[in-house]
């Protein structure tokens, strides 16, 4: 029979448990903490998936395809208004467009799980100027998202070389896209 060993006592309560329920719950933890302290992360795919084509339709009226961007890097994120991290990268994200549009990278944002119209006031709130456009709710699920905001590279080859659960900064942006042009 296992010790039992007092953890708490005072107030006339006394808390016991058996150490042989606490040791395997402490392994775990520690092999969990150990885990994390890897200096490898690998972030991106051991075998880079061609990202999947899709029509978006843009809120200047125009068509966005993205297989008529094979050649060019393209920086693709989903986000909504209601979003408060989608709203603090938005002028990060426009400003390295305004940087790198110029060197051929494309940029397409994709309003998800949103209205037009909150989707529209958000695009004027930020002026955002690259291309932008509402989910009609098929394009995100052909895509390996967990929420938003989310954001993909895609390679010059059309597939995804990285993507980025949560909030990006200019730093990232800029680190992923140097890596693709």
């Amino acid at each position: 029979m296992a010790a039992a060993h007092t953890i708490i006592q005072g107030g006339g309560i006394t808390l016991r448990f058996k150490i042989s329920c606490l040791t395997p719950l402490l392994v775990l933890v520690g092999l969990l903490l150990l885990s994390g302290c890897s200096e490898e992360h690998q972030t991106e795919p051991a075998e880079k998936e061609i990202a999947p084509d899709f029509v978006l339709k843009l809120f200047d009226g125009r068509d966005f395809r993205l297989s008529d961007h094979k050649g060019k890097p393209v920086f693709i994120n989903f986000w909504a208004s209601w979003c408060i991290p989608c709203a603090e990268e938005a002028p990060a994200i426009e400003q390295v467009y305004k940087e790198y549009s110029k060197k051929g990278v494309v940029f397409v944002g994709i309003a998800v799980s949103d209205t037009e119209t909150k989707a529209r006031e958000f695009v004027d709130r930020f002026k955002l100027s690259f291309a932008t456009g509402l989910d009609s709710g098929e394009i995100h699920k052909s895509y390996p998202l967990y929420g938003v905001p989310s954001t993909l590279f895609v390679d010059k080859q059309g597939k995804i070389n990285y993507l980025h659960m949560g909030g990006v900064t200019e730093a990232l942006i800029r680190h992923e896209i140097d890596k693709l042009i």
